[in-house]
């Protein structure tokens, strides 16, 4: 059996496809891990001085934000493309219709 041979469009393809698949792997071995880093370091934050002025107050106030169902932007998107899956389904099963058989006993 001969081997076959990949045209340039198929070896970029694969290329790119391999870097996706390597680059995330890659990344986490070459980046020093957080606690190792920070052995032999003490945190300032622990160390009281005198010299420190006491923490301010900080009041935190959230307000709840909801959208009703049908402004959400994610059923939005959902809904046309559910829409969108329709009407190309209708047009592929409306071409395929004159070649049906009935068959009559």
């Amino acid at each position: 059996m001969r081997p076959t041979r990949h045209t340039a469009s198929q070896r970029a393809t694969l290329a790119l496809l391999t870097a996706l698949l390597v680059v995330p792997i890659a990344l986490p071995l070459a980046m020093p891990a957080p606690a190792a880093a920070q052995q032999g370091q003490q945190p300032s934050a622990q160390q009281p001085s005198a010299e420190q002025a006491p923490a301010p107050d900080v009041e935190v106030q959230t307000t709840k934000k909801t959208t009703t169902w049908y402004a959400s932007p994610t059923l939005i998107i959902v809904g046309v493309a559910a829409v969108v899956l329709v009407i190309v389904l209708v047009g592929v099963s409306r071409g395929r219709g004159g070649n049906t058989t009935v068959i009559k006993d």
